[in-house]
């Protein structure tokens, strides 16, 4: 569907997670053992956990029809300098958004000549701020 010229698009914000409450100590083989179920997150050895209020504000974010909009600060055709990894410090054109992946491709010179790539959003800021 596209509106003023924007495509829009419907993905899962969460794709293949299931938010669970329970008791660790006493259930975790049962949850990890039920059908579909591949096993818990983990960051090493720490279960990942998500406070109640986080969950609820996801629940009145997304509203009855269980729908958020997300409108990424990067926008196609901006120019944007790199603050992270290999690149930092390069400035780059937005040539695209891509879905679910915090991610754009930018096009920038590279050995004198134009080079498109994949770049994490984290990793970006709109010219015109400074570095991290």
């Amino acid at each position: 569907m596209t509106r003023r010229g924007v495509v829009w698009f419907v993905e899962a914000m969460f794709p293949g997670y299931l938010f669970a409450e329970f008791i660790y100590s006493e259930l975790h083989r049962r949850v990890e053992h039920l059908p579909g179920v591949r096993g818990l997150v983990q960051f090493g050895d720490y279960i990942a956990t998500i406070d109640a209020d986080t969950i609820v504000a996801l629940k009145e974010q997304a509203g009855e029809d269980e729908t958020v909009t997300v409108d990424p600060d990067i926008k196609v055709g901006q120019s944007v300098r790199i603050a992270g990894g290999p690149l930092r410090g390069l400035e780059a054109v937005v040539t695209r958004v891509l879905p679910a992946g915090e991610r754009i491709k930018v096009l920038l010179e590279l050995l004198g000549g134009p080079v498109e790539t994949d770049v994490a959003t984290p990793n970006v800021l709109p010219v015109g701020r400074p570095l991290l």
